[in-house]
């Protein structure tokens, strides 16, 4: 079973459980599988898995973005998995604004203790859009008015917990548009031993 497939499962059952981690050891490592060299302390890994909860049986979660980073202890560092679609919002003059979906941030670990800054990017909700081709269809004919661009969902989360190395936490990270909640999955695996 894939890592997006064991969430979306582990979300499904209403929250996170134990899972096995790859590579879990009690490693006192200070070289990743990427080659990144920890000064002092071991490396981890650290999994971000971002998820709307939907309403609809048929596809409970959706998912929004996953990424994976190598970490140090006590540094912060930088997970991004964000894809943009279109002209970016201030350069977009007359066109269609860029859309953004995914979810990056920064992790760090102190011991057993991680702090996350994370935010999400939701994608735009079908009645977002379907709003919006409404009112541009409804404008009148002399073009007042400029024509509506729906912005994707965007929602913030910052946290602090003591982990256990390969166990899956969730947190409630807000709501999309539509009302259905976004989760952020997370687990810590220890890094490899050299």
């Amino acid at each position: 079973m894939s890592g997006a497939t064991a969430v979306v499962a582990l979300l499904g059952m209403g929250g996170c459980g134990a899972a096995i981690a790859r590579g879990s050891s009690s490693a006192t490592a200070h070289t990743g599988e990427d080659g990144l060299r920890c000064p002092a302390g071991p490396v981890h890994i650290a999994e971000v898995h971002a998820i709307t909860r939907q309403n609809n049986p048929a596809d409970p979660n959706l998912p929004i973005g996953e990424a994976s980073v190598e970490v140090c202890a006590t540094d912060a560092t930088k997970f991004s998995d964000v894809v943009t679609r279109g002209a970016p919002d201030d350069s977009a003059a007359g066109g269609a604004v860029g859309q953004k979906t995914g979810v990056n941030g920064t992790i760090q670990i102190r011991g057993r203790t991680a702090q996350m800054d994370a935010t999400v990017y939701a994608p735009l909700a079908e009645a977002d859009i379907a709003q919006c081709s409404q009112r541009d269809e409804g404008q009148q004919p002399d073009g007042g008015g400029a024509p509506c661009r729906p912005h994707g969902f965007v929602t913030s989360f910052a946290g602090t917990w003591v982990f256990s190395p390969g166990t899956w936490q969730s947190f409630q990270a807000g709501a999309d548009s539509a009302g259905n909640p976004i989760v952020l999955a997370v687990r810590i695996l220890n890094g490899p031993v050299e």
